[in-house]
């Protein structure tokens, strides 16, 4: 499995040199106030990398939010109070949480 792993990384990356020899012509990226001149491989390997550093970004104020209310979840929980009940078959009573109110 490991020795596939690296022969699909080769392809990869020959491909990936294969795609920028072939994409070496310069183009003009007009901004304001500025002309760039760079090969059209760096061109679109650098809007790829910032668009997955946008996507990186957004989906980690995600997860943030998400594990800010896993916490606060978990202290509700642990803040749940307790009732001792007993167990039908006469042992010793089982500790079980009281049903909260539903949301």
């Amino acid at each position: 499995m490991n020795i596939l792993l690296w022969i699909v990384r080769v392809i990869v990356v020959l491909m990936l040199v294969w795609f920028a020899a072939k994409n070496a012509d310069p183009v003009s990226i007009n901004g304001i106030g500025a002309t760039l001149r760079a090969p059209l491989a760096l061109v679109l390997l650098t809007f790829f990398g910032a668009g997955l550093l946008v996507g990186l970004l957004t989906s980690l104020v995600a997860i943030f939010h998400l594990k800010r209310e896993i916490k606060q979840l978990n202290r509700a929980l642990q803040n749940r109070p307790r009732v001792a009940t007993l167990d039908p078959s006469g042992a010793a009573p089982a500790l079980k949480a009281t049903p909260g109110p539903s949301p």
